[in-house]
């Protein structure tokens, strides 16, 4: 995630700060987002929201909100899989358990 916001930043000529404040999120959650690798720590899980209003803020293209969401929720690819296919809800969480993401339910 830090990468891929960090590259849109450079693009922009933007400051982490200026991100912050376009987004209307805190320094500190975009600092956490740009200082380090929050997709192999567990223990922070960003919110939907937030990472929608960077996508509004960098103005990015569908792809690259497409890109943006499926790494910050990596569930999300599986998903749209699932939904491509015609899997079930079982199916589908058979998928995410295989790759270690969140259910669609409970029951595993």
């Amino acid at each position: 995630m830090s990468k891929l916001v960090n590259g849109y930043l450079a693009v922009l000529e933007w400051s982490p700060a200026r991100l912050a404040k376009m987004s209307g999120q805190s320094k500190a959650t975009i600092s956490r987002i740009t200082s380090y690798d929050t997709e192999r720590n567990p223990y922070y899980r960003l919110e939907l929201r937030t990472i929608q209003a960077i996508a509004q803020a960098l103005e990015l293209t569908l792809e690259q909100r497409r890109e943006l969401f499926y790494t910050a929720f990596p569930e999300f690819y599986v998903w749209d899989e699932a939904a491509e296919h015609g899997y079930t809800v079982d199916e589908t969480n058979d998928l995410l358990h295989g790759r270690g993401l969140p259910l669609l339910t409970s029951d595993k």
